[in-house]
C-alpha cells in the first residue's frame, strides 16, 4: 500500500520506518530539508532498532524521505505525525494538524484515508474532517492513538499489545476500519487485538498513557467492536525483542 506520512519528527520517522518495514510504499514529507537531510545521514534518533529500519527502507526504496508535497499524491492513507513536541498544548497540536491537512488537501483523493497520531481534544478530528468537506475534498478522517514507549518504539509499533481504530459512523468508518486493517496487517498478524471506537475515544488514547500487555486491566464490556472499555497503562513486564526485518 502507497502511503504518506506528514512531519520528520521523531514520531514521524518511527511510522515511516516501521511501515516501510512491514512492506508499504512510503513517502515522508516535511518542510524542513535539513530534517531529512538528518534523516539521510542516520542522525535522527538513537531509539534502538529505528537506524536499522531506516537504512532498510532507504536502500530498499519503499522509504522516500521529500520536501515536495505533490508527492504525497496517489497515496491511500496519510498519517498526521505533526504537532506531537514535548511541551505542545492542546490548541498548538490542533493548529499543527490544520496546518498539516491543509498542505494535504489539495492532493487527497475520493475514499483516501487521513490518520491522527497524536492525542487531541476530542472533536479534533470531526472539526479536520468538516474542513475537508467544506473544501470538496471526499477523504476520510480516521484516528489511532499511538502507544509506543521510548525506548522500545519500534517493537511497540511492529508488534503492539493492541489497535485502536477511531473511526467515523456509517459507511465511511466500515471503508476506513477496513483500509487500517490492510495498513496494520503485519501487526495483526502478530496477534495483536483490534478495537473499532468512535473518534472521540480514540483522540483521548495514545502517547502519555502507555502501551497495555498482558496483565494490563480492562474494563468488562470491552471487546473486538469497543474500545471504549480499554484502560492503558505503564506496562511493568518487559518485551522480548522482535527482529525488525
Amino acid at each position: 500500500m502507497r502511503v504518506s506520512v506528514s512531519g520528520c519528527g521523531r514520531r514521524g520517522v518511527l511510522h515511516a520506518a516501521c511501515l516501510a518495514a512491514a512492506g508499504h510504499e512510503v513517502v515522508l514529507h516535511d518542510t524542513d530539508a535539513r530534517a531529512l537531510d538528518a534523516l539521510r545521514t542516520g542522525l535522527t534518533t538513537a531509539e534502538p532498532r529505528l537506524h536499522r529500519l531506516l537504512a532498510l527502507g532507504l536502500v530498499s526504496g519503499r522509504l522516500r524521505p521529500t520536501t515536495d508535497r505533490t508527492a504525497v499524491a496517489g497515496a491511500r492513507v496519510h498519517l498526521l505525525c505533526v504537532g506531537a513536541g514535548a511541551g505542545l498544548d492542546g490548541a498548538s497540536r490542533v493548529a499543527a494538524l490544520r496546518d498539516a491537512l491543509d498542505d494535504l488537501a489539495p492532493h487527497l483523493g475520493p475514499g483516501e484515508l487521513v490518520v491522527g497520531r497524536a492525542r487531541v481534544p476530542a472533536g479534533t478530528a470531526e472539526r479536520l474532517a468538516a474542513g475537508l468537506a467544506a473544501d470538496g475534498v471526499r477523504a476520510t478522517v480516521a484516528w489511532v492513538p499511538d502507544e509506543h514507549r521510548p525506548g522500545h518504539a519500534v517493537v511497540d509499533l511492529l508488534r503492539p499489545a493492541r489497535l485502536v481504530h477511531g473511526v467515523p459512523d456509517g459507511p465511511a468508518g466500515e471503508r476506513a476500519s477496513a483500509i487500517l486493517d490492510a495498513l496494520h496487517a503485519v501487526q495483526l498478524a502478530t496477534g495483536a487485538p483490534r478495537f473499532v471506537t468512535d473518534l472521540a475515544t480514540a483522540e483521548d488514547l495514545g502517547h502519555g498513557h502507555g502501551t497495555p500487555r498482558p496483565g494490563d486491566a480492562v474494563l468488562a464490556g470491552a471487546d473486538d467492536g469497543d474500545a471504549r472499555g480499554v484502560v492503558s497503562s505503564t506496562p511493568g513486564v518487559p518485551l522480548a525483542a522482535v527482529g525488525a526485518a
